[in-house]
């Protein structure tokens, strides 16, 4: 039987006249560049002008019509129905995924095909590794729009309806793209290993394209309200470290690991619901000693929070990792510099709490970058103009010549930021009880 998701988008997508004007259009398009091609020695390879329509037709109307497949959703106030049907997750994520953006598929395979043939005309060289890039970067565009959409969608419905998300991801790929363009000879180190540049594209394009479809079906369970446990969040950021380092021949594996976890961690707290009803569940489950319910409950950035606790203990007290990268003297040659990153990260993860408890803003996370900004940026700075050396320090440890100080002030950041989350907790646990009382 036919995912009816699927089927549904189909009907949307296609009309006898559609599918009628999308090769037509494209058959003019290719036709009329072609005798320009031949007539004009500045004229643009058929092959070139296939790719062009393509990114087009798929990365940027693709991404678009992907994007809008959730939108349309929640303008429409069909969400809720949708929650309530007997599809499952991966139901609904495949048929929205391919559905929504089969007319685009169509479109972007005619384009496909034209390049094959004036590419094998043309006696191109890696004809089958360019199209599964065209085809996986494609894939990976739409599913990680899809992905990030269904991850807002509990936290911040507005973000969503705005549709910035879409245009994000394309001006990503944008940004990422140059970086992979070669010539066809060259070549790529790997862990060692030496690839042809052109395979290894598409071979990393096709693993971050599975790895952007099973995000969106992680996120499609979340928007449904079926609970998972959290483990592929930590697994993610493992994966990423392992593919970034082996650009580096496996050095800084560890440092690349502990930045992603950081880097990681805030993305997923400051998109994530963090509200007190939540935790307060997550509470009640290991009060009772439900472990699984726990994690079901659990949102995903605690798991890269204790992950990078984990490698800042890992290069501190193991044999370490050179850096991958150059820091600045009185950073780079500091002891503790690890743990004391590990700390601020959960003081900064405190603080985003101690607002998000209040249940009184509904900008938690501007209002926690504000406040991140004074305490790291402003304070600091301003305590240097007055000659207040010692309490510069205070503020930002980072940049002073003792292990042991910056250690022990990012210690104690931490442990003021937990002593303001509790006392926010326990103020909300009285509000709760005083209309029972009554």
């Amino acid at each position: 039987m036919i995912n009816p998701e699927f089927k549904r988008n189909l009907w949307l997508q296609f009309s006898p006249h559609r599918l009628i004007a999308m090769p037509a259009i494209l058959g003019l398009i290719f036709f009329t560049l072609n005798i320009a091609s031949k007539n004009f020695s500045s004229g643009i390879a058929l092959d070139s002008v296939a790719v062009i329509l393509f990114v087009g037709i798929i990365f940027l109307w693709g991404t678009r019509n992907a994007s809008n497949a959730i939108i349309e959703e929640i303008r429409d106030k069909t969400w809720d129905q949708q929650r309530m049907s007997a599809l499952t997750p991966w139901t609904m994520t495949w048929g929205k995924l391919f559905g929504a953006t089969a007319f685009n598929w169509y479109g972007g395979l005619l384009c496909l095909l034209a390049f094959v043939i004036a590419a094998l005309a043309r006696e191109r060289s890696m004809i089958l590794s360019d199209g599964l890039t065209l085809v996986a970067l494609g894939i990976l565009m739409h599913a990680a729009t899809m992905a990030f959409n269904l991850h807002l969608m509990r936290s911040d419905v507005r973000a969503v309806q705005r549709g910035g998300i879409a245009w994000a991801v394309v001006l990503i790929a944008y940004v990422f793209m140059p970086s992979f363009r070669s010539v066809a000879d060259s070549s790529v180190v790997w862990w060692g290993q030496v690839f042809y540049y052109r395979s290894f594209l598409a071979a990393s394009t096709v693993f971050f394209a599975i790895f952007a479809v099973f995000a969106a079906w992680r996120s499609m369970s979340s928007a449904l309200q079926i609970t998972t446990i959290p483990w592929a969040w930590p697994l993610a950021c493992c994966l990423l470290a392992v593919y970034i380092a082996g650009f580096y021949d496996g050095a800084g594996l560890l440092w690349i690991a502990l930045l992603l976890s950081v880097a990681m961690t805030y993305a997923a707290l400051f998109s994530e619901e963090n509200d007190i009803a939540l935790w307060q569940r997550v509470v009640a489950r290991a009060q009772a000693g439900d472990w699984h319910g726990l994690f079901r409950n659990l949102p995903i950035w605690p798991t890269t929070l204790v992950l990078s606790f984990c490698f800042a203990l890992l290069l501190q007290f193991g044999n370490g990792a050179d850096l991958p990268f150059s820091l600045p003297a009185t950073i780079a040659s500091l002891s503790f510099l690890t743990l004391t990153l590990a700390l601020m990260l959960l003081r900064d993860c405190c603080v985003y709490l101690f607002f998000a408890f209040s249940g009184k803003s509904k900008r938690v996370g501007a209002t926690t970058i504000l406040y991140l900004a004074l305490i790291n940026g402003l304070l600091p700075f301003l305590s240097k103009l007055m000659g207040l050396n010692a309490l510069a320090i205070f503020f930002m440890p980072l940049h002073i010549g003792n292990g042991w100080l910056m250690l022990g002030i990012a210690a104690l950041h931490a442990l003021l930021a937990l002593a303001l989350l509790g006392w926010r907790w326990r103020q909300q646990a009285l509000e709760d009880d005083l209309p029972q009382a009554a």
